[in-house]
Order: structure tokens, then C-alpha cells, then sequence
């Protein structure tokens, strides 16, 4: 069994703030009000169908086959779960949406939520969920789940990254010493004697990839704010790259590419993914997030004993927001079926259940200090919920603006070629991220 108490993470990055006082942590014996989610289960009959498009891996499928079977169990109503590979559900939701043929539920992440309501793609459930509701979960999350106000859908789970290595090549490679503990993770300069180390001792694995393709290149902000830097000023007016904090995060990550030590065709704008190679044992170690803990394990199996241990570190520590959350479209010919399912995976039981059978983390203030038995390498979660104390509140807000999708995208269009070409210099990067920002910011 593993415990973590959160509440350090959560206050400091603004998620927790003041809504522990209105929901109790380890649960309650007060009846919950009707508009709640510990409610959700014992409403009246629904009939009908609704459709929850998603990504998923093995474990998060039957965690959510296992949810809408309960629901049609619990309140009538069917829901279909149709999965999407993950980097065309952006691109299929949106074209969808576009066609009048929207699913009826579509799992997203917290950066992309306000992207999809400044377009009035989704819808208000006011009339589903009150404040009742809402105070059971982080505020910073719920926030990010409403539109004006008006709650979308809910907030289902949230995961960070650190890394995740392969323990016969650290031994080639005479690698011995792993940091235990947050205080002793390796700063940047120990991270690269130990790739060095990696490199070669392992005939052609890579010692090393970033987690940054696509829809997560934001997750290369871990190693900006790592440096001191920030993405934009306090105001959330004005881009901040153009300082000598980011020219250190670009020039160092730029350097793992030039000296050999990350795999050199896992960049941004490409669909190779760090987790998928791997198994392979093709790259010794990765920055994953938690949640692909139970993917990792099923595909690794018994080829090679692997282990978890905290991201590098320069002036400070810091991890990335990850998470979803389940939105209904305005789109829904059910709107009453659909906002009831998106409450009945919110609730304690049904968050914890999918937290504890996928390897990711709760959003409910009453989950913030239960004891999480986490079906899949439970000794590695201690790492991930340690390493989430270090995630920053400024990330946070950042992650969580209206104008996230287009920022990401920024670094989408930018970062590849600055770390592929050798030529590319840091202040055209910084030049070309400022305006893609500054064009995402006026949108």
C-alpha cells in the first residue's frame, strides 16, 4: 500500500487552495448534496446512448468499460466507449465538431479544455452540476473544466513526469548510485556524465528521450522553469523567453542532440514516442508520466528489470500539469445522460478505482490524502507523487490559460528544427517561439 500526502503539492501549485475546508478528506458520513458527485450513482433512470470518444491504453479501456457498465447498471443508459489513437483524436473531435456529428463525450487534456470552449464547442451543465459539486475538486482543475462560470464537463485525473530507466544497462554502464530522494536528484551536469556513461555501454541504445511530441511539447517547459525561466510575466501579457534562464534550458537541451546522448529521431512535430521504443531497449532511459506506468509493464513484462527515480534539476525542480478531463459537447443529442456519466466517473469510488488500475492521480479534494493501492508497480508511485511537490504554480496557470493550445503549438512548429539542425541558432528559436506565442496570446 502506498501512501503520499499530497496536500504540499497541492497548495503550493494552487490546485488545493481553500476547498479542503468544504469537502473532507477520507470521506464523509454527511449525505451528499443532490447536485454532487458521490450522488451521481443514485439519481433517477436514464435511457438512451451516449458515446465517450477517447484515447486509451489497455488498463484506462477496461477501467472505463468497467465505469459505463456500472452506470447502465446503476441509472439505464448506455455509453459507448470508442477509442481514438491519441494523436488523431484531436484532429477527429475537431473535424466532427465541424460536421455536426460531435461525439457526445470526448476526454481531453486540461490544456486544451479552454481552446475547445472559447469555440463554443462544448456545453453548459449548469443545470447537472452545482457549487456542491465543484467544491470536491481542485479548484485550479475545476476552473479549467467551466466556461464563464459554467462548468463543461469534469476533471478526472492529473499525472507528472520523471524518469523511468532500464537497471541492466545503469549496471553496464556502472551506474549505481540513483537518487532516492527529491534532494538528491541529479542536477543537470550529473545527469549528463551519467548519458555519457550510458552511451556505448549499451551497444546502440540511446542512452536517452524527452517526452515532448505533439500535444505534450509543452512538457519541455519542465526544463525551462528547471533553469529559472518562465514562459510568460506575471500578467500573462507578455512572453519571457528572451532572457538568459531560457537561453540556458534551449542551449542544454539542444546539447543532449549534438553530444549523443538523446535519440536523435525522437524530436516534437513526430509521432515517435519515448515509451514505444522503450521496451525495445533501444533508449536506456525516458522522461514519462505516470500514467504510462501499466503500458510499460505489460509490454516489458519479464525482458528487463526497470525502475523510476526523479527528473534533473538546475536552479530548482520542476515537473509538468499532466491530466484529463471528460467534457460533454454542445453538440449532444442527450445532454442529461452524458453530464450524469461525466459525474459518475467523478465520483470517489469510480476516480479512485481508475487512478489505482492506470497509474495516475486523483483530483478529488477527498482523495488528496487516501491510501492509493495502485495495481500496476505500486513502488514506483512514491517517485511520481513526489516528483508532482515540484510542479510550479506559475506552470500551472500557464498550462491552464485559454490561449495554451496555440503556445503548445508554437513549440510544435519550432522546437524540431532548432534541435535537428546544428546550424539553428537559440536566438532565431527564441524569436520564433516569442511570436508564435505572442500570435496564440491575441487569438
Amino acid at each position: 500500500m502506498t501512501t503520499m500526502n499530497r496536500r504540499s503539492f497541492l497548495r503550493t501549485t494552487g490546485l488545493l487552495g481553500a476547498a479542503v475546508g468544504l469537502a473532507g478528506c477520507g470521506g464523509s458520513e454527511t449525505p451528499a448534496p443532490s447536485g454532487s458527485a458521490s450522488s451521481a450513482s443514485g439519481g433517477g433512470a436514464l435511457s438512451g446512448t451516449v458515446t465517450l470518444t477517447t484515447w486509451a491504453g489497455t488498463q484506462e479501456l477496461a477501467a472505463f468499460k468497467k465505469i459505463a457498465a456500472d452506470f447502465k447498471a446503476a441509472r439505464g443508459a448506455d455509453v459507448k466507449i470508442e477509442v481514438l489513437p491519441y494523436d488523431q483524436i484531436r484532429t477527429v473531435v475537431d473535424r466532427r465538431l465541424q460536421a455536426n456529428q460531435a461525439p457526445d463525450l470526448f476526454r481531453v487534456s486540461y490544456t486544451d479544455v479552454s481552446g475547445y470552449a472559447n469555440n463554443g464547442a462544448l456545453a453548459d451543465l449548469s443545470d447537472y452540476m452545482d457549487d456542491s459539486f465543484a467544491a470536491q475538486f481542485f479548484p485550479a482543475l475545476w476552473s479549467s473544466v467551466t466556461v464563464d462560470g459554467a462548468p463543461a464537463g469534469v476533471p478526472h485525473h492529473t499525472d507528472v513526469s520523471a524518469l523511468v530507466y532500464n537497471k541492466s544497462h545503469f549496471e553496464k554502464a556502472g551506474i549505481t548510485d540513483v537518487p532516492q530522494t527529491l534532494e538528491t536528484a541529479w542536477t543537470w551536469e550529473q545527469f549528463v556524465e551519467v548519458l555519457k556513461k550510458l552511451k556505448g555501454a549499451n551497444g546502440d541504445a540511446a542512452p536517452f528521450a524527452f517526452n515532448y511530441q505533439l500535444y505534450g511539447a509543452y512538457r519541455w517547459f519542465n526544463t525551462l522553469f528547471q533553469a529559472g525561466g518562465t514562459v510568460l510575466d506575471d500578467a500573462d501579457k507578455a512572453v519571457t523567453l528572451n532572457t538568459d534562464q531560457a537561453r540556458k534550458a534551449l542551449e542544454w537541451t539542444k546539447s543532449l542532440y549534438t553530444q549523443g546522448l538523446h535519440a536523435p529521431s525522437v524530436l516534437v512535430k513526430r509521432p515517435t514516442y519515448p515509451d514505444e521504443i522503450f521496451p525495445t531497449q533501444k533508449i536506456s532511459m525516458i522522461q514519462a508520466g505516470d500514467f504510462l506506468i501499466p503500458s510499460l509493464d505489460s509490454t516489458i513484462k519479464k525482458k528487463f528489470e526497470w525502475g523510476a527515480t526523479f527528473l534533473p534539476r538546475d536552479v530548482g525542480a520542476a515537473t509538468d500539469l499532466g491530466g484529463n478531463a471528460i467534457v460533454v459537447t454542445d453538440q449532444s443529442k442527450n445532454k442529461e445522460v452524458a453530464a450524469e456519466f461525466a459525474k459518475f466517473l467523478a465520483t470517489k469510488e469510480n476516480m479512485q478505482l481508475f487512478c489505482e488500475q492506470t497509474g495516475v492521480l486523483p483530483v478529488r479534494t477527498d482523495l488528496v490524502d487516501a491510501q492509493l493501492s495502485f495495481s500496476t508497480r505500486n513502488d514506483l508511485m512514491p517517485v511520481f507523487q513526489k516528483q508532482a511537490t515540484t510542479l510550479p504554480e506559475k506552470l500551472v496557470k500557464t498550462s491552464t490559460l485559454p490561449a495554451f493550445p496555440g503556445i503548445n503549438q508554437a513549440l510544435v512548429d519550432n522546437m524540431d528544427q532548432y534541435l535537428s539542425d546544428p546550424n539553428s541558432s537559440v536566438d532565431a528559436v527564441i524569436t520564433a517561439l516569442t511570436k508564435g506565442i505572442e500570435k496564440a496570446l491575441q487569438v
